[in-house]
């Protein structure tokens, strides 16, 4: 369940910093999306721009009837006030709703939120600001609101002493590492051919072609360290050292095999970590990568057969899933692209 916002009573003249908080708090928490009432391209233009540069699908519009917003919803409605039930007794029952709207207000709440709401909530009975009862309800709701979004532009990087934003590297950045682990030259032309194919796809579906194309370049590079499967976290440890965006170590970790649950993963011996492919990006280079050996293309049928022939019939079968996923959405067989 992922909420949708709206916010009410937005004043453009003098809230565009408060509704940006709110929106903000939102999209770190978890949120769909947010309406504003009342047009204003700042705050939406902010808030584009943090989405466009720290990854995710949050969306933001407008409205000048935020009474027909809530009247039109179809799942539930939330309306945060200090005068409603307690979130402690709500939450059990919010979290079962598929579609939940919730209703932030400002200075003055008109008497329809409460009306319209299927549920007037309280985060505490303190007068308070709207942005932490939003915050509080939303990390209330799914805890996992804390994962990072690996398809951004910019990332935090954990630091006790200082900021530290990672990027994602560039083509001269991974070739760096590439040289700084000996990588031979067989390793580095199958890497760049993979990275040719996936950018190139990556772009026709509208992704991150900059995160795609360096996790392609660095895909194998902890094949300079070990040979078998193990090379993908080696080489997600290797990105991550460097200090690059956690999107490339997770396309790194998760190329293998058309990805690997987790049981599988803890039998082969291998670190804690998600070696599913998540985004967009991860499953258009695990896709690319069954579809060369060495910097030659070939068919898909003789990466299968392959791993069929090691004993590997559930790595077949993923691979496939991930091949017809991408070309789904490429609308097309991506072997023919």
């Amino acid at each position: 369940m992922k909420p949708h916002v709206l916010r009410i009573g937005h004043r453009p003249e003098r809230d565009k910093r408060i509704s940006t908080h709110v929106a903000l708090t939102a999209r770190a928490f978890g949120a769909a999306g947010l309406t504003l009432h009342r047009p204003d391209s700042r705050v939406v233009a902010t808030v584009e721009d943090v989405t466009q540069r720290f990854g995710g699908d949050f969306g933001i519009a407008t409205t000048t009837r935020p009474r027909a917003v809530a009247r039109g919803w179809r799942g539930g409605v939330v309306h945060l006030t200090m005068f409603g039930t307690p979130l402690a007794e709500a939450a059990p029952l919010l979290r079962h709703e598929r579609d939940l709207l919730v209703i932030v207000g400002a200075e003055r709440v008109p008497r329809w939120a409460f009306e319209l709401a299927d549920w007037n909530v309280a985060v505490g009975r303190q007068p308070h600001s709207e942005v932490a009862a939003l915050a509080i309800l939303l990390a209330e709701l799914d805890p996992r609101w804390a994962q990072p979004e690996l398809d951004g532009e910019l990332q935090v990087s954990p630091s006790a002493q200082r900021r530290r934003l990672a990027t994602i590297p560039t083509e001269q950045e991974c070739l760096a590492l590439h040289g700084g682990a000996g990588s031979p030259a067989p390793l580095l032309a199958h890497c760049r051919a993979v990275a040719g194919m996936a950018a190139a796809v990556t772009d026709a579906l509208g992704g991150n072609v900059a995160l795609a194309n360096a996790g392609a370049l660095l895909h194998d590079i902890g094949r300079t360290r070990a040979a078998g499967v193990e090379h993908c976290a080696l080489g997600a440890a290797m990105a991550a050292e460097a200090g690059f965006h956690p999107g490339v170590a997770h396309i790194i970790r998760a190329h293998v095999g058309g990805g690997l649950p987790q049981r599988e993963a803890r039998a082969l011996g291998l670190p804690p970590g998600d070696y599913l492919p998540r985004t967009l990006e991860a499953r258009v280079v695990a896709a690319c990568d069954n579809l060369y050996a060495g910097s030659r293309r070939r068919p898909l049928a003789d990466c299968t057969a392959w791993l069929q022939s090691q004993g590997l019939k559930m790595a077949a079968r993923r691979v496939t899933r991930v091949h017809r996923r991408v070309s789904r959405r490429l609308g097309r067989d991506l072997a023919e692209f």
